[in-house]
């Protein structure tokens, strides 16, 4: 028997030996080999990323792979209907083709999509992307596991109807909702009943709006043995309840293992009730992002410095330098700095980024001294540095302090929507923040 009459099933063994590269060298020895190599042993994830010079390759997964994989994720321009309306099509392809999926993640670079005028928006999305998600949420063995909807305003609406759509409820692991709002002052919340976590019993990972979130959710939330949950804030509601004390403190006592991140994103009135009003003590709270809310709250850094020392792990603060004139500015020079108290007081802490503020670089020396053998990251741009006639001294004495190789960063390093250098585009604000949001998620994504 020659080597062009091997049967599929030992192909597929002798494959399994062979590094991707080796493999596909391999495939070329004759037809039946290059065939049996779309085996979906080898094809697991396929990722689509939209645009033109991307297309060859798109058209290719889709008539050979799209079938075949188990994970997949699709990233697109949202401000480009082209882009919009070939993403669309791509998962109608995989919904259409594919009967082995259990994860699926949509990655647009924006909250908002921009959609065709001769097209109704609410039908043009339910036709070509809530109907085929929840076609794929209804099917059974196997059924999806991982949904991240990529912070998509339009689509986190939908949240109830996905959760409904879901026939296993009790296999879903990873269910992110979490948005980002284009008029945060401004938006619609739609209904979300807590009944629908109640079959989630294996979920691990959740990204919720803060407007969804109360003692009723959490209470359910509790049962579930979730390992990190994500809420998401963008405006301050009078009207809205949030949680209790008494609640987070029974979740906790339920879920000892889970970490609460919390992402204040463009919530400039919210920032300022932040310790006040929606802050609990018994939050188990790992991670704090505020993304561009034009203001500096020390009374909230002091707060989370004081009740969350065991358990807090990051802390990120970032607004646009150019918006300092706008902002209620907080110089960090203050004779007792809550973030160099923040240092002292956190046992766990291991990463701090500052943008957009003006910073004492004494204060970053005492910060260094508190916890630089331990900060995997210490971020601050040079031009947000007061001047001071020892600066390069003390800039010395925090590389020493510092584990990790460190300097502050230059203009040329920064994210666009954080330079320097003039007026940066709310395009590049929008994905930064889709970015920075994202890697909660894909940590345990992945």
């Amino acid at each position: 028997m020659g080597w062009g009459k091997l049967p599929a099933l030992v192909l597929v063994e002798i494959y399994g030996y062979l590094e991707p590269h080796d493999r596909l060298q391999a495939s070329s020895v004759c037809r039946h080999w290059r065939h049996t190599l779309f085996h979906p042993r080898f094809f697991e994830k396929a990722t689509f990323i939209v645009g033109r010079k991307h297309e060859a390759r798109n058209a290719f997964y889709l008539q050979h792979l799209a079938h075949l994989v188990s994970a997949t994720s699709i990233i697109f321009d949202s401000g480009s209907t082209q882009a919009v309306q070939r993403a669309m099509e791509i998962l109608m392809t995989i919904c259409s083709t594919n009967d082995r999926l259990v994860s699926l993640t949509l990655r647009p670079t924006q909250s908002q999509f921009v959609l065709p005028r001769q097209y109704a928006a609410d039908n043009f999305i339910h036709s070509g992307l809530i109907e085929p998600i929840k076609k794929i949420l209804g099917r059974r063995n196997p059924s999806l596991q991982y949904l991240n909807l990529g912070c998509c305003e339009q689509l986190a609406v939908y949240c109830s109807e996905f959760l409904r759509a879901l026939a296993c409820p009790q296999e879903m692991r990873l269910l992110a909702i979490g948005s980002v709002k284009e008029n945060p002052g401004f938006y619609y919340v739609s209904s979300l009943e807590a009944s629908l976590f109640d079959k989630c019993t294996n979920l691990r990972l959740l990204s919720l709006d803060y407007d969804f979130f109360s003692d009723e959710l959490l209470r359910v939330l509790q049962l579930l043995n979730l390992k990190r949950l994500i809420l998401h804030i963008h405006a301050f509601d009078k009207n809205h309840a949030g949680t209790t004390e008494g609640a987070w403190r029974s979740f906790q006592e339920h879920n000892p293992q889970a970490e609460l991140r919390i992402n204040l994103i463009n919530a400039c009135e919210a920032i300022k009730y932040l310790h006040s009003h929606i802050l609990r003590e018994s939050m188990p709270l790992s991670h704090l992002k505020v993304l561009f809310c034009k203001n500096m709250n020390p009374q909230a850094i002091d707060f989370i410095s004081q009740h969350y020392n065991k358990t807090l792990k990051s802390l990120t603060w970032v607004d646009a330098s150019f918006d300092i004139e706008e902002a209620e500015f907080f110089y960090l020079t203050s004779d007792q700095d809550p973030l160099v108290m923040m240092a002292w007081r956190c046992a766990k802490l291991e990463e701090i980024v500052l943008h957009g503020y003006l910073l004492d670089v004494h204060n970053l020396v005492g910060i260094a001294r508190l916890r630089g053998k331990n900060l995997k990251r210490f971020e601050v741009a040079k031009f947000d540095l007061l001047p001071n006639p020892l600066l390069v001294s003390f800039l010395s004495e925090i590389k020493r302090l510092m584990v990790n190789e460190w300097h502050p960063k230059r203009d040329k390093e920064l994210h666009p929507a954080l330079s320097g250098c003039g007026y940066s585009s709310d395009s590049a604000r929008d994905k930064y923040i889709m970015e920075i949001t994202q890697k909660d998620i894909q940590e345990l994504e992945n």
